[in-house]
């Protein structure tokens, strides 16, 4: 059969010296199918210091779409990490999504464009190491004042939770 080029909509690149997993055409396929191939890409998923409110704007019409766009992005986080912490923010919302939580998905999208070459990276001659991260923000939901915590491991050079 050859070697693995791509599973499940996820790129696999081999060479030498090691892996890369990319999600490049499953991207560019979501953004064909939810109209932002005429946006204009950004470089930062998220404004600084960005809160959302669970009751703040008008309601999401289409709430379907709007679980559809953020259930395609969780799938996304395989082999983009850096797009955890927005994405984990609007999956708050999918009982009742609004506005502004729809125009923080569509900010992720953007971001997404601008990024399509990036993925994980396993490299062949690094260490055989496993590293962990942990953060929290105190207090920083604005609705129920819970706190947002987030964890990350690498194995060798790419990221694996």
């Amino acid at each position: 059969m050859g070697e693995l080029r791509y599973f499940l909509g996820i790129e696999v690149i081999q060479s030498p010296k090691g892996i890369w997993l990319l999600q490049r055409q499953y991207a560019l396929n979501k953004l064909s199918e939810y109209g932002m191939t005429g946006y204009k890409p950004i470089s930062i998923p998220l404004e600084q210091n960005l809160k959302l409110s669970a009751d703040e704007g008008d309601l999401v019409e289409d709430t379907t779409m709007y679980r559809r766009i953020v259930g395609n992005l969780i799938y996304m986080t395989i082999t983009r990490p850096n797009l955890n912490y927005g994405v984990g923010m609007v999956s708050q919302f999918m009982q009742t999504p609004r506005m502004p939580h729809l125009d923080v998905v569509r900010r992720i999208l953007r971001y997404i464009k601008h990024t399509l070459q990036c993925g994980i990276f396993y490299e062949t001659k690094s260490q055989l190491q496993i590293h962990g991260y942990m953060d929290a923000d105190w207090v920083g939901n604005v609705s129920n004042r819970r706190s947002t915590n987030g964890f990350m491991f690498s194995f060798k050079s790419g990221d694996v939770s």
